[in-house]
């Protein structure tokens, strides 16, 4: 072998394993995670930091980390603002790759200052509307929290002991509290060489951040685990496909194989587990019954109309345990799905959040049980008042389905049965929906293909109506008061349209869709649930 080849070798293999972020937090503080002089200069700003923070706390995958484990001198060791003086170290950890999430973290969980605010990582958490915000002059609104006192249990307790809503909401303490937990304990997979020469290091940081696109989650799953080329997670979506509720996402399908099987994520792509054998056969089982229940229970068709993932991935580990098929449990499931959807509570995914439901369910004794626990977490008092995604917003604002409240908009549109004059329409109203979305991609959607303007002036809500294909404008002219009402239109509306009235055109829709979707809404929510076991499940315990 060339001697420079065998110099620039790595004598062992990499060691892999997982970080929590409260442990990468004491490695810092204790001097013994370094940053070498070649690293890059640090580029994120508040928005990338607010992005990594976001996909910890929902439980996204953030990427691996890279270490090297060698000796470093006594040193001051900054991170942002923070600087940590640290003593030799005979086994430190050198970030190769990973510069900039190490620091986002320490710089944001470690600092000091009761109110940072002022720099990249002065971020802070409102538990109100459950966003991270950046802090740069102003003072803090009153349901904001630091993330910095999240660094440790003890000191958020502090924090939460002197906090003004402390004795009042309750809901807001434990939001605070879930939200500690769900960044400590967030686990960031790693890689570790030991041994290497300056020189090697340099040549595995270039080829890591020039080398080309990352592995996504499912695709690394299916390397380790297919046989002999086989795509076990694509052709399980592939089969779904014939449910009409569109390409669902492979990453979605292999996170609700973890949550069925009860798997970690560091286990679906650690190359020495050994998987259930049945693991993709039982999720596409659930999946297939939970997309059921969404579809034909909750009535939404598609997959990109779903306000939020979670009821998909929670019903999939619901129907996993709970097997049997009750049309009434399929129907309190769809309220649930309702409840959480116009609430804005199921945009909340992260994996602790998550794993609370699953436990939560398959603690309970029969079907019922579980999904009434689940019910259970909403007030009946407060569903109207707490209606964060009310589709009245959107008739005066352009439509947009990356908003829960935009997709409820038209769904609620959808369940008034759009139908032609010639008759019912005999196929999917979605046959001709395109399914390319791939990856992080399938946040943008092609709105255009799900409903229609009818002015040209853009797609307030109140402009548009369900996209049928081949169904021109003209032929709305002509339609009967029948065809037009199906459309949550009437004759007043088209006699403004033929006039290029647009503003009396808008106002009369207007007061059709406010009447129209405040029953909708009404009905969705429901005033009460109920909560009897069928005369089947009865017979079956007996």
């Amino acid at each position: 072998m060339n001697s420079n080849i065998q110099d620039n070798t790595l004598t062992r293999r990499p060691e892999a394993r997982g970080f929590r972020v409260e442990q990468l937090l004491q490695e810092a503080s204790d001097g013994k995670l370094r940053v070498p002089a070649f690293q890059r200069p640090l580029r994120w700003k508040s928005k990338s930091v607010i992005d990594f923070f976001d996909s910890v706390r929902r439980g996204f995958p953030v990427g691996e980390l890279l270490l090297s484990r060698d000796h470093a001198k006594a040193a001051t060791v900054s991170f942002g603002p923070v600087a940590i003086e640290s003593k030799e170290q005979p086994s430190a950890l050198w970030v190769v790759d990973g510069q900039q999430r190490v620091t986002a973290l320490v710089a944001t969980l470690l600092r000091k200052e009761e109110t940072p605010r002022g720099d990249f990582w002065s971020i802070w958490f409102d538990l109100h509307s459950q966003e991270f915000m950046f802090l740069q002059k102003r003072e803090a609104p009153p349901t904001w929290i630091p993330l910095n006192v999240l660094s440790d249990s003890v000191r958020q307790l502090k924090w939460i002991r002197n906090w003004s809503f402390s004795e009042t909401r309750d809901d807001l303490v434990d939001r605070a509290l879930e939200l500690g937990k769900s960044i400590r304990e967030y686990e960031i997979p790693a890689y570790i060489v030991e041994g290497a020469s300056e020189s090697v290091l340099r040549m595995i940081f270039t080829r890591v951040n020039t080398g080309g696109v990352d592995m996504r989650e499912s695709e690394i799953f299916e390397a380790l685990y297919g046989d002999e080329g086989d795509k076990p997670i694509r052709s399980a979506v592939a089969r779904l496909c014939d449910l009409g509720f569109g390409q669902l996402d492979e990453d979605l399908f292999l996170r609700c194989l973890r949550v069925t099987c009860g798997l970690s994520r560091r286990e679906t792509i650690d190359a020495s587990t050994d998987l259930p054998p049945d693991s993709i056969s039982r999720t596409e089982t659930a999946f297939r019954r939970a997309i059921n229940c969404i579809t034909l229970s909750a009535g939404i068709p598609h997959w990109k109309l779903l306000p939020y993932r979670l009821p998909l991935i929670a019903l999939t580990a619901f129907y996993d345990t709970f097997p049997n098929d009750d049309p009434r449990i399929d129907r309190l499931a769809a309220k649930w799905i309702w409840r959480g959807a116009l609430t804005g509570d199921h945009e909340d995914v992260t994996d602790a959040r998550v794993n609370r439901l699953v436990k939560q369910m398959r603690e309970s004794k029969n079907p019922y049980d579980a999904v009434i626990s689940l019910l259970s977490h909403f007030n009946n008092n407060d569903l109207l008042a707490l209606q964060k995604n009310d589709p009245l917003r959107e008739i005066d604002e352009k439509i947009s389905l990356n908003r829960a409240s935009g997709k409820i908009f038209v769904l609620g549109m959808l369940a008034n049965c759009p139908n032609r004059q010639t008759g019912p329409i005999q196929s999917s109203l979605f046959d001709d929906v395109e399914d390319e979305t791939t990856g992080e991609e399938s946040a943008t959607l092609d709105t255009k293909r799900f409903y229609r303007s009818l002015t040209d002036e853009g797609n307030l809500g109140s402009d548009c109506v369900i996209r049928i294909s081949g169904m021109e404008k003209r032929e709305f002219m002509s339609s009967d008061e029948q065809t037009l009402s199906s459309f949550l239109l009437n004759r007043e509306c088209i006699e403004h349209l033929s006039n290029d009235e647009i503003e009396d055109f808008r106002n009369t829709r207007r007061s059709i869709l406010e009447r129209y979707l405040q029953r909708f809404v009404a009905d969705r929510l429901g005033d009460r649930v109920d909560v009897r076991p069928s005369i089947t499940s009865i017979k079956a315990v007996q």
